[in-house]
């Protein structure tokens, strides 16, 4: 398996993509050019402005004109003109404030520390034989901690002992500095800047790229600076400089961008799939194609459904799609071919870098599939 990295600007936004074996996995759109005063993942100590208390919020104010939304589910006992710390989850859009919550944390690649939830939780995708032992370890370090919580991440499970405690350490240190800066700066100030949007995705990547590619200069000279201190990324990012052939043409992200435009996907078989949004979810329709195989029935139809299983786990991180998504497969009337399409949907679920998880297969044949959000579907922000 070859996993390659390519960063480069498209229109007005920056596009980083995973290709792995020559064929495009995954696409994050960010904004280029804009120098927003705040990103997500920023910690800032900010002022409450008004309690709504319909909505059951507040609005807070986070610099001179800069305004945010912050549900009360975890502070309850805020009022008018307090001043508290927040990090920011969610950018603003349209005429929506920007999302925060006073729950702040700060991740790296194996280890997130969490303000205000106390104890270690584990990623769900580690095996429970290795949980025990992941949890002994940092719940050993933060002793009788009352303020600061541990998540030990996915990528976790394979790393050495060492690493993980050498970026505990980091971390913690981090976060008691954020609570001394806290303790004595005025409303408005930042507290802790969040990498960049295209770091924090090379960071959270299962298995490191065998190489990261960008032709933007000011891209590569902020991938150097903020992964510096990771021995595995730093020495494999490129700045490639061939003006004649530019990047994206190069490795094609123009025809992938369009085809995650489309609602119809061609599958190899020659089935499709189809793809639609409705209010409540996005629904993918398997269709079969013909018989060119001369399979039986029921062995044309389990080809399909594998197939098209695979191709909707790539449409979603394609797509970044989240929420509910339902695979309408064809209807199997073998049980054994019925587990076999879902064993290699979870397992194609497995490989995201975002959690995505298998639900149900219904009575109907529908799969049920919850892929949790961070960004607005790749559509949407390539539409602004």
């Amino acid at each position: 398996m070859s996993d390659r990295v390519v960063i480069t600007k498209y229109r007005d936004f920056m596009i980083t993509a995973l290709i792995r074996d020559d064929r495009i996995w995954d696409i994050l759109a960010t904004a280029s050019g804009e120098k927003s005063d705040f990103r997500p993942g920023d910690i800032v100590k900010a002022k409450v402005i008004s309690i709504q208390s319909n909505l059951n919020a507040a609005f807070l104010l986070l610099g001179s004109a800069v305004k945010a939304f912050m549900e009360l589910k975890e502070r309850t006992d805020i009022r008018p003109e307090d001043e508290i710390v927040v990090q920011i989850v969610k950018e603003a859009f349209g005429e929506k404030e920007m999302v925060v919550t006073p729950a702040y944390s700060v991740a790296g690649k194996y280890v997130a520390l969490t303000f205000g939830r106390c104890g270690v939780g584990v990623s769900r995708r580690i095996p429970d034989e290795k949980k025990d032992s992941l949890k002994k370890l940092l719940s050993s370090r933060l002793g009788g901690e009352s303020r600061i919580g541990a998540v030990v991440r996915t990528n976790a499970e394979e790393a050495p002992e060492s690493l993980i405690l050498e970026e505990f350490e980091k971390l913690y240190k981090e976060m008691v500095n954020i609570g001394k800066k806290a303790e004595y700066s005025v409303p408005f100030i930042r507290l802790y800047s969040a990498p960049s949007e295209i770091s924090s995705y090379l960071r959270d990547l299962r298995t490191p790229p065998d190489e990261v590619v960008t032709d933007d200069s000011e891209v590569y000279g902020t991938l150097k600076d903020e992964l510096n201190s990771d021995e595995k990324l730093s020495g494999r990012i490129r700045l490639y400089t061939d003006r004649d052939y530019p990047l994206i043409k190069l490795c094609r992200l123009e025809a992938a961008i369009d085809e995650a435009f489309k609602k119809t996907v061609y599958l190899n078989d020659g089935g499709t799939l189809v793809i639609e949004k409705t209010e409540a979810a996005f629904i993918m329709d398997v269709n079969s194609g013909r018989n060119a195989k001369k399979l039986s029935r029921d062995k044309l139809i389990l080809e399909t459904n594998l197939e098209a299983v695979r191709e909707a786990a790539r449409q979603m991180r394609l797509r970044n799609l989240s929420g509910m998504i339902l695979i309408d497969l064809i209807n199997m009337s073998s049980r054994d071919h019925r587990e076999k399409v879902i064993a290699e949907l979870r397992s194609e679920l497995n490989k995201d870098r975002i959690r995505a998880e298998f639900i149900d297969l219904t009575g109907l044949g529908i799969a049920e599939i919850t892929r949790e959000k961070r960004k607005l579907p790749l559509m949407e922000i390539l539409s602004r």
